[in-house]
């Protein structure tokens, strides 16, 4: 339905309409969402956190599988289209677990990067208000609202809340805490190359939305000449239509061309990158990472990005060494490692942390037998966490014991199917990250509102 131009207007000042949307009834590029300006300051070197989100909710238990204790694995889904044949696993050797794990064969770029100390795995994470044993979840304790749900499990696991809705992401909220070591205000802080998400919005804060490539980065937020008369619409005088509205919309519309005139560039890579959706989502991160580092007038010391990969909800035809979600995880390790391989380029490697996020796992019992098989909705699952400054090739968090109706599952009796009921929160895990960022230990609290009912803030698989 064709909007009034006060309908049009009143949403681009409310924030309810990203750039891309303010201009794409008049068929141009993109341009940014409305942006608070942070307050200018002055902070230490650059640092940036990418978040990867797997949506659908990603198998880990075939993500990283007990190669020591793999009979426990086979007992459940051996002889099934999902299984992966210990012959096939990529072994890992974490010293915390003091065993012998194996990584997915699709895995092997990540594997590489594991050795190599570059990779970390975060065991048995999810979303909590507050620790959770398998007594007290049975009992009735406070868990999670709408445990198993797609949306909202993405929700929180975006939000880092898990008590009820809330209108902003973590990743918005700790822009907004930390504005005065991010930006002086001329270029958002926070990015999106996979549409708005609310990971990326904060109560003062909104990302800025680029094409992924192979659009070039100085065209992704161009605007053409003809658009002048947009400009000329939001500015005109028009006392009828409320003249606060109109200065609003213009300043939104003048912080969109101002963005679009430093992004002038399109700078360029020695780092091939896979030409998937990831691959080319995050080789556009990379060129903006590089350009921010290069060009001062963009007064970025902090970033962080939001990026996606979608199809993991494999209710059926799963498949194993091949099918579709070993296809997801090997355009996961290719471009998580085309991505790392960039940040050496650039010298960036100690200083740019790329993680995962996915709905949930999936439950360790197949949903059905034969070539068809695929998994249900599950609750804690493993997470990579990649870059230079990673405390790497080692498991954080506690692998769950993967006895079905045992102490780590949600389920009971002759019904239990393995959802693994998480060891350690989302929160812990966001908070991690944030501090490593520079959110200040004292603004905690503002950016995980339910941290204080966990016994740490900091899991340690950061410098």
């Amino acid at each position: 339905m064709t909007k009034t131009r006060r309908e049009f207007l009143h949403q681009a000042t409310c924030g309810t309409l990203s750039a891309s949307a303010l201009l794409a009834g008049l068929g141009r590029f993109a341009l940014i969402d409305a942006l608070a300006a942070p307050t200018p300051g002055s902070g230490g070197g650059y640092r940036a956190l990418v978040c990867i989100f797997l949506y659908g909710g990603n198998d880990s238990n075939n993500a990283v599988i007990p190669f020591d204790d793999y009979q426990l694995y086979a007992n459940v889904r051996g002889g099934s289209g999902i299984a992966i044949p210990q012959t096939n696993l990529l072994p890992i050797s974490p010293p915390s677990a003091g065993r012998q794990f194996g990584f997915h064969p699709s895995l092997a770029e990540l594997h590489t990067l594991w050795n190599n100390k570059n990779l970390a795995v975060l065991c048995n994470f999810g979303t909590l208000t507050n620790p959770l044993t398998q007594s007290q979840y049975l009992a009735g304790v406070a868990r999670p609202y709408q445990l198993f749900s797609h949306s909202d499990q993405q929700n929180q696991w975006q939000t880092a809340y898990s008590t009820n809705p809330i209108g902003t992401g973590w990743g918005g909220r700790v822009v907004d805490e930390t504005s005065a070591i991010g930006s002086d205000g001329r270029f958002p802080v926070i990015a999106s190359v996979a549409g708005v998400s609310a990971f990326s919005t904060g109560a003062n804060t909104r990302p800025i939305v680029l094409s992924p490539a192979p659009t070039p980065l100085s065209q992704t937020l161009k605007l053409l000449k003809s658009d002048q008369g947009l400009l000329d619409a939001l500015m005109e005088d028009s006392a009828s239509v409320m003249p606060t509205l109109i200065q609003s919309a213009a300043k939104v519309t003048s912080q969109a061309v101002d963005n679009s005139l430093l992004l002038t560039t399109n700078p360029t890579l020695t780092t091939v990158f896979p030409n998937t959706s990831l691959g080319n989502q995050l080789q556009q991160v990379a060129k903006l990472i590089k350009l921010a580092t290069a060009d001062s007038s963009l007064g970025l010391s902090r970033q962080i990005f939001f990026c996606s990969l979608g199809g993991f909800d494999t209710h059926f035809n799963q498949g194993n060494i091949t099918g579709v979600q070993a296809s997801l995880l090997s355009q996961l390790s290719q471009a998580m490692a085309a991505f790392y391989n960039a940040t050496v380029e650039l010298g960036l490697a100690p200083q740019v942390t790329t993680f995962t996020a996915s709905d949930f796992s999936r439950t360790f019992k197949p949903a059905q037998s034969g070539a068809a098989t695929g998994t249900d909705h599950a609750w804690g699952s493993h997470q990579f966490v990649m870059g230079g400054g990673v405390v790497g090739g080692n498991f954080y968090g506690q692998y769950p014991n993967l006895e079905l109706g045992g102490s780590d599952d949600a389920d009971s009796g002759s019904s239990a199917r393995g959802r693994w009921i998480p060891t350690t929160s989302v929160d812990q895990y966001a908070a991690t990250l944030a501090l490593w960022y520079g959110l200040p230990s004292s603004e905690l609290p503002a950016v995980f509102p339910n941290i204080t009912n966990f016994s740490t803030s900091s899991l340690g698989f950061l410098l």
